[in-house]
């Protein structure tokens, strides 16, 4: 094999990585809009970014990917199929996610908090209520990024 393909090969394959790495974390929010979705605006958002996907996989318009989707599994081409496929599966992956996922992990083992960081949480909540500590906490932890 010829070195610089080789490079070239890997480069690519380093490439994609990163960007189903920032592609996943660029629809977090997109997921959570979702799950908070009436069955009905889910089963559309899926067909409109079905629609999407396939008219940029494909390089079809907006009509024949409507009508790619509007056939069975077996009354596609075998294309048609691939760019269904493709395109649900990264939904899944993107928007639906699996359960699991966004349901954190009890664990009953202490974290510590320096003195210092927990005297600073008390002045900075004093005067609020529960429900406005909880709300800030909701509002800060939303704008983190945990690595």
């Amino acid at each position: 094999m010829n070195q610089s393909k080789a490079i070239t090969t890997t480069a690519l394959f380093f490439a994609l990585g990163q960007a189903e790495r920032l592609t996943r974390k660029a629809t977090t929010q997109a997921h959570k809009d979702y799950t908070k979705s009436t069955p009905e605006q889910q089963e559309q958002l899926m067909h409109d970014c079905l629609v999407q996907f396939i008219m940029g996989y494909t390089e079809c318009k907006a009509k024949a990917a409507e009508r790619i989707l509007s056939q069975t599994r077996d009354e596609r081409t075998k294309d048609a199929q691939d760019a269904y496929y493709k395109g649900y599966s990264k939904f899944r992956y993107h928007i639906i996610r699996p359960i699991t996922e966004d349901v954190p992990t009890k664990s009953h083992a202490r974290v510590a908090v320096p003195k210092v960081k927990v005297e600073q949480a008390v002045e900075l909540f004093k005067g609020l209520t529960r429900e406005q500590i909880n709300a800030l906490v909701d509002r800060a932890l939303a704008q983190i990024t945990f690595e």
